[in-house]
């Protein structure tokens, strides 16, 4: 890896990917061994300073990493996925690959980098068109994240919402730039599935919503085997683009990850919300539980802290 700092963890941000892994049987491949943990918030043992590790690590000689698009890498690697991540007292990571927080208010908010990263990277790379309503299925962090990102972008953001007590505690956070809907999402010249999951009933839904003409982006990865269900003629025929956006990039003199913390480090109440729930290192078990409570005080993600 280079030249290597070693990171102490204090804040270990549990991804939906992590989740989907950790609490459910897992039909795709996995590194044995698998050390999960690729939202990081620690302190670099040799500067002192508070970090966020940025969890890719390409090749930076491939034709994708002489443009910038090093999540299209072939030899990308990744911590928390093929290298040791962040579910652990302390990591050791790549120097290029450590990002100071020292303007963010509170750094835990540093475990929602990565999340933000791939907002923006959607909206920037995913999205280069007239700016015009845009809808988002799904009320995770990856959702939250994007209406952030697209409504900084000049775009009218729709959000759908079902789950009553999340969308009362998002109307807080969210609103006045966001509006939120808990059925139906009004007709949109884009739609960013931001949900995902083990069906595909929420691009179904992404495609009921948008305009003849229009794009639907695909802002995060399906379970594997998962199938479309429309017939492909009823979505071509309509002129309706769709596109997929993975993990994020360093393309057009950008940097997705350090521009994320740029987005944080401006405050608000939704960091506050989305980094709320917190439980020790050794309580992984409860926190996974927490998430698949069902609850209306179920977590939007759950931290995991250490040596604090």
């Amino acid at each position: 890896m280079g030249d290597t700092t070693i990171v102490e963890t204090r804040y270990a941000g549990v991804c939906g990917s992590d989740v989907a892994k950790l609490n459910h049987p897992w039909q795709g491949r996995l590194p044995e061994p698998w050390y999960p943990g690729h939202e990081i918030v620690g302190v670099d043992t040799e500067s002192g300073e508070w970090v966020a590790v940025d969890p890719l690590v390409p090749c930076r000689s491939c034709h994708y990493c002489d443009r910038g698009l090093i999540h299209l890498c072939p030899e990308l690697r990744r911590i928390g996925w093929d290298l040791s991540g962040g579910l652990a007292d302390a990591v050791r990571v790549p120097r290029d690959n450590i990002v100071p927080l020292s303007h963010l208010h509170d750094p835990a908010h540093g475990v929602l980098a990565d999340p933000m990263a791939v907002a923006l990277h959607g909206v920037r790379c995913g999205l280069r068109m007239p700016l015009g309503r845009l809808g988002v299925i799904g009320g995770g962090v990856i959702g939250i994240c994007t209406a952030i990102c697209a409504a900084e972008a000049g775009w009218d953001v729709h959000m759908l919402v079902r789950e009553p007590s999340r969308s009362r505690q998002l109307s807080y956070v969210l609103a006045p730039h966001i509006n939120l809907h808990s059925a139906d999402l009004p007709r949109c010249d884009v739609v960013v599935d931001a949900a995902s999951g083990d069906s595909d009933s929420p691009i179904c839904q992404a495609l009921s919503a948008v305009r003849d003409g229009g794009t639907v982006l695909v802002q995060n990865a399906y379970a594997p085997r998962v199938l479309l269900s429309v017939p492909l003629r009823d979505v071509f025929r309509r002129s309706i683009t769709l596109r997929g956006s993975f993990s994020y990039c360093r393309a057009d003199s950008h940097d997705d990850f350090r521009d994320a913390i740029d987005v944080l480090a401006k405050g608000g109440d939704w960091a506050a919300l989305m980094t709320r729930d917190r439980f020790p290192l050794s309580d992984l078990p409860q926190g996974l539980a927490a998430l698949e409570s069902g609850s209306r005080h179920r977590p939007f993600k759950v931290l995991l802290t250490s040596g604090i």
